[in-house]
């Protein structure tokens, strides 16, 4: 895919020379932006604005023939979050490392001070120790070697934010002079400089000790975590090594494991716990006499390469307990409703069971125990048919045989252009379930990651 890499302060393109390579090696194409005014130290940036920089990453998000996994590094994770702004439907997933998603009305760099035109690096004494960890003497030289004026705008210009959207966009947030613990500590205390974290739907917390510049001290380390945060496609995680017991559950993927007893059942969920808190999407183990379902989903429907790593290790730990993977068990159900103004229904469905608006045509239970409810555009109104119908996701390698079945005791298909995706199926008297296997469903949302 196209993975998008935008330098902070008093850097170019060229400064994820060292990066680049290992995800270039991976099958992506690479994007490093130069951006406006950094082209050489001596530059001329004295026009040189804010929004500039927000145009120049919007441009070549905009180049991308789908949509880009957008890299920030420091002060450019506030000028990623200002392009996801302006293309929220565009940016499958954003990473920001070492900085924050600058809010409304902040400038990015009101910390230092600019002569004229130009925000020049300062002396490496006006950074705290944290920020200069593994950065020794030699590596300094080369960075201020290499190290041009910033545009002076990019201290004094305010962040200008305004579509709602923006919170929708997935986040990967990498620490490095600082950890997420701290981090998330300085979101609860309501910091006004991370307060937009608060905001958006999913973000991931991830750490790489390190200082503040990751792509100098940990080039390859830092590679592997914005690896690990490129979106998959449900068919590319099915088809991953290691993860055959697993299948698309609702929202992401789920893998059920027999236990010979409650307690043999019980002893596995427990040994899963430090998992959860890894941050990469969301652990929900349920618990049963039969044995164990356990699912990896996100606020958003996309699984990510790291979910890979985290299904492995729990399929290790099950086989090691002794319990078996049965894919047959893992299925979901999702309510349907026909809506000809689905913004005018959506509160009070959110209301009458208790459930939350995800996006903005769902309401889920925020526990994910109970079916989601789906509200589909209807427009002109129709009266051939139900208003509300059931959608079954069924594990891939089982859809054929069970859309058989339901043929063979008195259904229909009804439609199947839409499959892999769904088929639609009805009763004898025209009531009807979609069927659903998962692949080709991004290509059906229009919004394909790969």
């Amino acid at each position: 895919m196209d993975i998008i890499l935008v330098p902070g302060l008093w850097l170019d393109g060229s400064s994820w020379d060292r990066v680049t390579p290992v995800l270039e090696a991976a099958g992506h194409r690479v994007r490093p932006i130069t951006l406006p005014g950094m082209e050489s130290a001596d530059a001329d940036r004295s026009t040189v604005t804010l929004r500039d920089n927000v145009d120049a990453v919007v441009a070549a998000i905009d180049a991308c023939a789908k949509s880009p996994l957008v890299v920030g590094h420091s002060a450019a994770c506030g000028i990623v979050h200002a392009a996801v702004d302006a293309r929220p439907d565009k940016v499958v997933r954003a990473v920001y490392i070492g900085g924050f998603p600058n809010p409304h009305g902040r400038p990015l760099a009101g910390g230092f001070t600019p002569v004229g035109a130009d925000l020049a690096l300062p002396d490496w004494s006006e950074f705290d120790d944290a920020d200069l960890t593994d950065l020794d003497e030699e590596a300094r030289a080369r960075f201020r070697k290499r190290a041009a004026p910033s545009p002076a705008a990019l201290a004094s210009d305010k962040q200008t934010l305004s579509n709602p959207a923006r919170y929708n966009v997935p986040v990967t947030s990498i620490a490095p002079e600082y950890t997420s613990a701290m981090l998330k500590e300085w979101i609860a205390e309501g910091a006004e400089s991370v307060s937009e974290f608060a905001r958006i739907r999913e973000v991931e917390y991830l750490d790489l000790p390190t200082g503040h510049w990751p792509q100098f001290t940990r080039p390859d380390d830092l590679a592997e975590l914005i690896l690990g945060s490129v979106p998959l496609t449900a068919k590319q995680f099915a088809e991953s090594d290691g993860v055959g017991g697993w299948r698309l559950h609702g929202q992401g993927f789920g893998a059920f494991f027999r236990a010979g007893s409650f307690s043999q059942g019980a002893a596995f969920a427990s040994y899963l716990g430090d998992l959860g808190d890894l941050g990469n999407g969301r652990l929900d183990v349920d618990l049963r006499a039969e044995g164990v379902l356990v699912t990896l989903s996100h606020w958003f429907s996309f699984m990510i390469a790291r979910d890979v790593l985290t299904a492995r290790e729990i399929t290790s730990r099950a086989e090691g307990a002794g319990l078996v993977a049965d894919p047959s068990q893992v299925r979901s159900i999702q309510v349907s409703i026909d809506a000809a103004d689905i913004n005018g229904v959506l509160p009070f469905w959110e209301a009458v069971l208790g459930y939350e608006i995800r996006v903005d045509e769902d309401v889920d239970d925020p526990l994910r125990t109970l079916p989601s409810f789906w509200f589909q555009q209807m427009d002109p109104p129709r009266t051939e048919r139900n208003r509300i119908h059931i959608d079954v996701h069924v594990p891939y390698d089982e859809i054929q045989e069970r859309i058989a079945k339901a043929v063979e005791a008195g259904g229909t298909v009804v439609n199947a252009t839409h499959a892999p995706f769904w088929w639609t199926l009805a009763d004898k008297e025209g009531n009807e379930v979609d069927v659903c296997g998962g692949y080709g469903r991004e290509e059906a949302w229009g919004f394909v990651p790969n």
